[in-house]
């Protein structure tokens, strides 16, 4: 008798193990939320004349004030337009002979009590290099910009914005092309709730300083941009000469300044697109490191686009599902169609699995696509690259759809929604009323920047452009609703196009307790003799 209790504790000891194995591995995987977007927007006071400190010609004169941090870029000409589209294919490429940046002095107005002006003592004082940024966005006349924090003699210098950590290198993003001004910020803020290292932002107002002339540029958020960095993608450092590092990568068009990427699906003719390597740098990467993860890419490459079940259905081992899953969601939910093409980033970390994100760039989300209008009737992502492939499984849509129904509840309900769009609109008070009348002959105005209209199917013209903000708000509202209550279904219709089920196959749990089952019964049976 005392054999077989042995026997049985020897089995249950074991059995604990693999659960206990089972849980670590789960909690490995997990992905860290960053809440860098939790703490609720303040609403603004409202101002009794939101434009007294803007003149006819849109320069600034000592009446200007904002409840919004104010930044002053400082410098004796203005960056150039730097690239431009190649005819041929597309391609965005830079213009022979013309430096990007300038130089000159940035200034951070955000006192935290009360409004913003520029007779302030300002909290930041930089130099700084700045240029242009975008690609299409480079061309419109309300500019953004890349901003690099350098010391008086040139060096990077690492300066902690509006507490979004210590970095040389920052944004600021004021798409023409969303007039709502609450795409990108929407965007991330719900980002933030179900993926790791979404980019902070904050609200702020630009004055552009030029050879003495100081001039509204409106609204803009002023943020992260995507690098490896304990206050960004916090992966672990490149170590010269480990060829098996951690790596951030960006899927986009091919970028002749960057470090191309040359993977299987690239020499074979299955995508359009280009990875190009963004950490480790080019300037200290090893031949052996890139290569190291171009063979990576291609290996899951090979697996996703394999015919063969066995194969095909070890994919989880090589990416983080979950963050593919939310990464999936988070761009249908909002119509944002360029992503899984363009400025779309991957990152893992040493020993780890590939997982999607961060998320970027959402000013041409939410029925905001130039060319025709968002179908909320029907879903867009499952053509992206790689998602394409991972829905031929029905144990990956199966996921899709259990999710979305998580996130219906929750970070995607429409009250949630609604609330965070109000919070925003009433966060920026009057800057609404200094950005329209900035900006007012494109927003009001048929112009280049218009989306256009579309003829339905009976031979009605649908006019797409609002000419008010309230307008402008209501389409997105709608659009959010009515494609949020039609995305069950339409991941349902995945299942038919489906040729793999993985199923158990994918179930690490399960295979560590046959594995367990497998040496701990005869274990059993040799204890009880």
């Amino acid at each position: 008798m005392g054999y077989r209790w042995k026997g049985l504790l020897a089995c249950l000891l074991g059995l604990a193990f693999c659960l206990a194995a089972a849980a670590g591995y789960r909690e490995l995987h997990k992905n860290t939320v960053r809440d860098s977007y939790a703490t609720k927007l303040e609403a603004a006071i409202r101002e009794k004349d939101p434009l007294a400190g803007i003149n006819e010609d849109f320069t600034v004169n000592e009446n200007f004030k904002s409840h919004l941090p104010v930044v002053v870029l400082e410098m004796e000409e203005e960056p150039p337009i730097s690239t431009r589209q190649n005819p041929e294919d597309g391609r965005f490429i830079p213009i022979e002979g013309v430096e990007p940046y300038v130089d000159g002095t940035v200034y951070l107005y955000a006192s935290g009590e009360g409004d913003n002006s520029l007779g302030d003592d300002p909290c930041v004082v930089s130099r700084m290099r700045i240029k242009r940024r975008g690609n299409s966005s480079m061309l419109y006349e309300k500019a953004q910009y890349m901003v690099k924090l350098v010391s008086e003699s040139g060096q990077y210098r690492d300066l902690d914005i509006l507490g979004m950590g210590e970095e040389h290198e920052w944004i600021l993003n004021g798409s023409m092309a969303d007039k709502s001004m609450l795409r990108n910020y929407l965007v991330y803020s719900i980002a933030s709730e179900i993926m790791p290292y979404t980019p902070d932002n904050k609200y702020c107002e630009v004055i552009l300083g030029v050879d003495g002339r100081y001039t509204y540029q409106g609204v803009f958020l002023l943020g992260e941009s995507i690098r490896q960095g304990e206050d960004r993608v916090n992966i672990s450092k490149y170590k010269t000469g480990d060829v098996f590092n951690s790596y951030l990568v960006r899927r986009d068009r091919y970028d002749e300044e960057g470090l191309m990427l040359n993977t299987y699906a690239r020499e074979h003719g299955l995508a359009a697109e280009w990875f190009g390597l963004l950490y480790p740098s080019d300037d200290e990467v090893s031949e052996d490191a890139v290569a190291y993860v171009e063979d990576d890419l291609s290996r899951l490459e090979k697996v996703l686009y394999s015919n063969d079940l066995l194969e095909f259905s070890t994919y989880e081992n090589l990416i983080d599902v979950d963050s593919f899953v939310n990464y999936f969601l988070l761009n249908e939910f909002f119509g944002s169609y360029d992503s899984g093409n363009f400025s779309t980033y991957f990152f893992k970390e040493r020993g780890g699995k590939l997982t999607m994100g961060p998320a970027w760039d959402y000013d041409g989300t939410i029925d905001n696509y130039k060319h025709e209008p968002l179908d909320t009737d029907a879903l867009g992502f499952q053509t992206k690259p790689w998602f394409e492939q991972l829905c031929r499984d029905n144990t990956f849509i199966t996921k899709l759809e259990k999710r979305y129904f998580e996130l219906r509840r929750s970070t995607f309900s429409e009250e949630h929604i609604i609330g965070k769009i109000e919070e925003i609109t009433a966060h920026l008070g009057g800057a609404r009323e200094r950005e329209w009348y900035r900006w007012g002959h494109i927003y009001t105005q048929d112009t280049e920047y218009n989306l256009e209209n579309y003829k339905l199917k009976d031979g009605t013209v649908l006019v797409r452009e609002a000419k008010t903000y309230e307008d402008e708000l209501y389409r997105m509202k709608t659009a959010l609703r009515k494609h949020g209550d039609e995305i069950p279904g339409q991941l349902s219709v995945l299942h038919k196009s489906a040729e793999f089920t993985t199923g158990i196959m994918n179930r690490h749990e399960v295979w560590l307790f046959l594995v367990a089952c497998v040496f701990l019964i005869p274990l059993y049976y040799i204890a009880r003799r």
